[in-house]
């Protein structure tokens, strides 16, 4: 019977020699994960003997991964500003970036004194937005939608188990959408068709396409979007989106002629990419 330390090494082992650079972390995220420990404390079990249930556990999560599944499909779960979500093939993985809209918008909306507002999040996928923002603003009512039944029920069973009261609706964009909200967030699809060459394989093969595909000029949702949300936002309320780097201009000239009155913010991403818009009154 193999120990902790020998099993977790011969799991970083197989993974690298199949040119996952992150082998060694992404073994121990999959060891902790079957052990449910924290991968920071997998040192003190080393020298534990393994039984043969966590070692066959540990033995299908580097099958996945060797199949090309993400991290996050293979243990469940991902971080997002400090909340452990489910994450699943129904929904879009929570990303970096948008953990960086989410940051901005939270003081965007301390900055305008919206925090017990009336919030709308356009296409949730598994919740992380509209989660983070009742986390931070408990007096606020967080209105969530997406065009995908499946992803809704991820994002509710995450809404359920961090203990965030989100009202969800299934819509395509402002179909089903009633009402005036002080904060409308996006984070659409954006990828133009002609660039799905330049995404990872293993979000093409594994992630929803419905979540990522933005039609030939990566606008197919967003030009929708800013022609229809005027009518569902209140005076002085702000919007925010995620945009394909190369679309800044694109999204302030939609706006001039959608929104007169609001100005664009553009804000660059952790990679220093145009990648946020934060569409606020003019006089704020």
């Amino acid at each position: 019977m193999a120990t902790v330390e020998e099993a977790l090494q011969q799991a970083a082992l197989t993974l690298k020699d199949a040119g996952y650079v992150h082998g060694q972390r992404e073994a121990e995220l999959f060891f902790a994960n079957i052990l449910q420990i924290d991968s920071s404390s997998l040192f003190t079990r080393y020298e534990d003997e393994v039984d043969s249930s966590a070692e066959e556990q540990l033995d299908e999560a580097v099958k996945k991964r060797l199949e090309g599944q993400p991290v996050a499909y293979v243990i469940g779960t991902q971080s997002f500003m400090g909340w452990t979500m489910q994450s699943d093939e129904r929904a879009l993985i929570p990303r970096p970036e948008t953990e960086q809209l989410c940051e901005h918008l939270i003081r965007e909306i301390r900055s305008h004194h919206l925090e017990a507002g009336d919030f709308l999040e356009i296409g949730t996928g598994a919740g992380p937005i509209a989660i983070a923002l009742k986390k931070y603003y408990p007096h606020a009512t967080v209105t969530a939608t997406d065009i995908s039944e499946e992803a809704l029920d991820l994002a509710a069973d995450n809404a359920k188990r961090l203990k965030t009261e989100i009202n969800f609706l299934q819509s395509d964009l402002f179909t089903n959408v009633e009402g005036q909200y002080d904060v409308i967030v996006a984070n659409l699809p954006y990828v133009p068709t002609e660039r799905l060459s330049f995404v990872a394989d293993q979000i093409l093969d594994w992630e929803p396409m419905i979540a990522i595909e933005a039609g030939s000029d990566g606008l197919l949702y967003i030009i929708p979007f800013l022609k229809e949300v005027k009518k569902h936002l209140k005076k002085g309320g702000i919007i925010a989106i995620e945009f394909w780097h190369t679309h800044g201009e694109a999204v302030k000239e939609l706006v001039a002629q959608e929104l007169p009155g609001y100005e664009v913010k553009v804000i660059r991403d952790l990679a220093d990419f145009d990648r946020f818009a934060f569409i606020l009154p003019k006089d704020s």
